[in-house]
């Protein structure tokens, strides 16, 4: 059978379908071509979009990255500081001194304030000291479940001087939460915070409010409030001289009127405080 010309051919089909075979013909042809010339046309613009998602996608990766290295680092810094504060036993000469805080708490809080202050500012940031409030709470009510739960005695005392060595190592990082957790009258666990954020940041504003917690805390809670009054001593001095001396007096002279069942170790904490305050 011999071959017809496409011309032959094309007259020979049905006219509907010639025209539906050159339309797809041009369809097939044209997509292609009006999107190269788009894409040429904006080049740069689109150059600048797909720059732009991969440095916003690179970005996120690094902040994720961050994040991930912020929370191991401050998890390294709370378990160190509650190993230690487990581990360590009250000695004559720490109740002498009148100061749970050690070396290394200071050094852990430190360190803790600056992973905050190196955090990429805006959102990230806000979501990190966001971070720093959640754990404080947590620890707050770890704390009251801890004296719920225990029995009254030296490892109650142990499992709560842990969960305070954490506070402290969130104090610095803290500092903004301070007034929140202080007049929360409903939990002894913020005021705890309070007092551990007191402790490594002294305020004189703060000192009327430490004193006043030898009448509504239990022990434990007001023998850390006399190390706080002992911090502010320590900073303030004779700059706060009549504040200072007046609170000391109120908190000594409280807790000394519960008798022969006050806490000794506060008495020494006021004490010593008192006697610092004098030679400043």
């Amino acid at each position: 059978m011999p071959f017809l010309p496409l011309t032959s051919l094309a007259l020979q089909l049905p006219q509907p379908a010639v025209l539906n075979g050159i339309a797809a013909i041009l369809s097939a042809i044209a997509w292609p071509t009006l999107v190269a010339v788009v894409l040429y046309w904006f080049r740069r613009p689109i150059g600048s979009l797909v720059t732009t998602a991969v440095g916003i996608a690179a970005s996120s990766s690094k902040v994720k990255i961050w994040q991930i290295e912020f929370d191991r680092d401050l998890q390294q810094q709370l378990d160190e500081t509650s190993h230690e504060a487990l581990s360590r036993l009250p000695s004559v000469t720490e109740q002498q001194i009148g100061t749970p805080i050690s070396h290394s708490e200071v050094q852990a809080a430190t360190r803790v304030r600056s992973l905050v202050d190196e955090a990429p500012p805006g959102s990230v940031r806000s979501d990190i000291q966001e971070s720093i409030r959640q754990r404080m709470l947590g620890f707050a009510k770890e704390y009251e479940s801890t004296r719920a739960a225990m029995h009254s005695g030296p490892e109650r005392t142990r499992a709560m001087n842990a969960i305070a060595a954490k506070m402290r190592t969130l104090a610095l990082a803290a500092d903004p939460f301070l007034d929140e957790l202080a007049r929360d009258n409903d939990s002894p666990g913020r005021r705890l915070a309070a007092i551990c954020i007191l402790q490594l940041v002294p305020h004189a504003d703060w000192v009327p409010w430490l004193a006043d917690r030898m009448s509504a805390e239990q022990p434990f809670v007001f023998f850390h409030a006399s190390v706080a009054l002992l911090s502010a001593v320590r900073k303030y001095g004779a700059q706060q001289h009549d504040l200072l001396k007046a609170a000391i007096n109120r908190a000594l002279a409280q807790v000394q009127s519960f008798g022969d069942n006050c806490d000794k170790n506060t008495v020494r904490s006021l004490a010593l405080a008192l006697s610092e305050l004098e030679t400043s």
